[in-house]
């Protein structure tokens, strides 16, 4: 015996209106919604727009009957919408915090600030968009788009904008890959550095006196650790008897009370590997660790022995990258950051050790082996030459 399946909404208004777009059964569009006396009302049509029109006159009319939370003392602009929306991300890391009040102040401010916020269209935000591709590259676009729609998530939630005026509604902020069988975000390995970059950079951090950045940064090249996980790593954490691992079971965070241990990203402990040539460097340094602080000691601390800070390693990174002779976009700032080296990482596993990309995801932390062929992988050589080729004997 059949069973009927309920249909979900085409969209969904803050009062509760809903329409559903035609089916085989019902080939017009419908309105459904509950007056302000609980009686259902019902509307068909065979156009969208008049399905739309028809929806924004049922929302009109309960909007006036029903009083909903969130409306007293709600922003009249966006500027004011975006001080509730940073005072409300106290709970997150500082890092999420900084970038999403970078965005929001040089971005959405500029062009909207003083901009009422019932009167926030589509249009509106494309202008912010327009004005962010003239200078930022596709990612950093998309992190200003991300950025708006969580403003307008937020706006939701507070019912400070009704569901059906989404100022980013249509609005495509994420950018699209230009060849075919590559995927947004592809890390080609031509453009990262080197492995005699790399030991440059580890030879000017060790001429600069920083012996342990230099092993760190070594251990980050070939294991591919993220910055979090590398600071918060122990000298119990590396085996040098058995198979050379590193056990990365947590994590150091940057939030508002300072830096803390939490789960690595995924909520994954794993582990992963180093080569044999780092292996004396980085046991004597673990040792020295050790004899001196105890094998549950940072392997990589700070100056004063507490977690090491972020920013203030990457001027010592920077100051080495320049001395390696690294390609500079300022004297302060190299093209390549301390990140890239666990994308060299990757790429080293998967087409120098050539392991098995589900082993490299998992040494990696990566969700999942599709993530890691979509990242590194690719389209790689000439496509046409490789087919050609293939099928010259069919």
């Amino acid at each position: 015996m059949a069973t009927s399946r309920r249909r979900r909404a085409l969209v969904t208004h803050e009062y509760g209106t809903r329409i559903y777009a035609p089916s085989p059964s019902e080939p017009r569009y419908r309105v459904v919604s509950t007056d302000a006396d609980g009686r259902r009302v019902h509307y068909k049509t065979p156009h969208e727009e008049a399905a739309r029109q028809r929806a924004r006159e049922y929302e009109t009319r309960l909007a006036s009957s029903i009083k909903l939370p969130g409306r007293a003392n709600a922003p009249r602009t966006v500027g004011q919408l975006i001080d509730r929306y940073l005072l409300s991300l106290e709970s997150r890391s500082t890092r999420y915090g900084e970038r999403q009040e970078y965005l929001l102040r040089v971005w959405v401010r500029p062009v909207l600030d003083e901009h009422p916020l019932a009167a926030w269209t589509p249009s509106d935000s494309e202008l912010v968009l327009d004005r962010a591709r003239r200078t930022l590259a596709p990612a950093t676009v998309q992190n200003v788009g991300s950025a708006m729609r969580a403003l307008v998530t937020f706006a939701f939630k507070n019912r400070w904008l009704p569901r059906e005026s989404d100022p980013m509604w249509l609005v495509r902020y994420s950018p699209h890959a230009e060849i075919q069988g590559q995927v947004v975000g592809f890390i080609a390995r031509t453009t990262l550095p080197t492995d005699e970059q790399c030991a440059d950079l580890f030879a000017a951090l060790e001429a600069a006196g920083h012996h342990q950045w230099a092993i760190a940064m070594n251990l980050k090249h070939r294991s591919g650790v993220r910055w979090g996980e590398l600071i918060a790593l122990r000298p119990s954490d590396v085996d040098f008897t058995g198979n050379r691992v590193v056990r990365i079971e947590r994590a150091v965070e940057q939030s508002r009370q300072g830096l803390t241990i939490k789960s690595t990203k995924n909520r994954l402990r794993r582990v992963s590997t180093y080569p044999a040539s780092l292996a004396e460097p980085l046991r004597e340094w673990s040792a020295e660790v050790e004899k001196c602080h105890g094998p549950d000691a940072l392997l990589f601390p700070s100056a004063t022995g507490d977690f090491a800070n972020r920013r203030a390693f990457q001027r010592i990174f920077a100051r080495a990258a320049r001395d390696a002779g690294w390609p500079m976009n300022r004297p302060t700032s190299s093209i390549w950051h301390p990140h890239d080296l666990r994308h060299v990482a990757a790429c080293w596993l998967l087409f120098d050790v050539r392991l098995d990309p589900a082993v490299v995801a998992t040494l990696l932390g990566h969700a999942n082996a599709a993530f890691t062929l979509s990242r590194y992988v690719g389209v790689r050589g000439d496509l046409a030459a490789t087919a050609s080729a293939a099928t010259d004997n069919w």
